[in-house]
């Protein structure tokens, strides 16, 4: 079975700091959270998958699964151009240039938090 970390060492030297760093993110966001490899993509889930690192050619997509839910808050929160009838909503990081890390942290923290189930 594949790892998180040997997906990330297969990708372009250019691409792994970012990876790296985003999951970095998801893991001090929530450090119970549950990463697997699904459709050659990292995932984060409990109970259901939250938020999963798509690798692109010059950015990295961080997908939420139920984003639509924090677009207001967070207008950097693109839809899914594939499927408009989704809660799914992207980020997207390049891998060159700057990137607000603290505002992508936000947006982990608060996707990750609206994603817990009822206590």
């Amino acid at each position: 079975m594949q790892t998180v970390e040997k997906l990330i060492q297969g990708l372009p030297y250019e691409q792994q700091a970012t990876l790296y760093k985003l999951r970095e993110l998801v893991l001090k966001a929530e450090p119970a959270i549950v990463e697997t490899v699904k459709w050659n993509t990292p995932v984060y889930s409990r109970g259901k998958n939250l938020v999963s690192l798509v690798p692109q050619k010059t950015h990295c997509l961080v997908q939420l699964w139920d984003g639509a839910a924090l677009a207001e808050r967070f207008p950097a929160l693109l839809p899914d151009p594939k499927c408009e009838a989704t809660d799914m909503r992207h980020l997207k990081v390049s891998y060159k240039g700057r990137t607000n890390f603290k505002m992508v942290a936000a947006v982990l923290t608060e996707a990750l938090k609206h994603g817990k189930p009822a206590s």
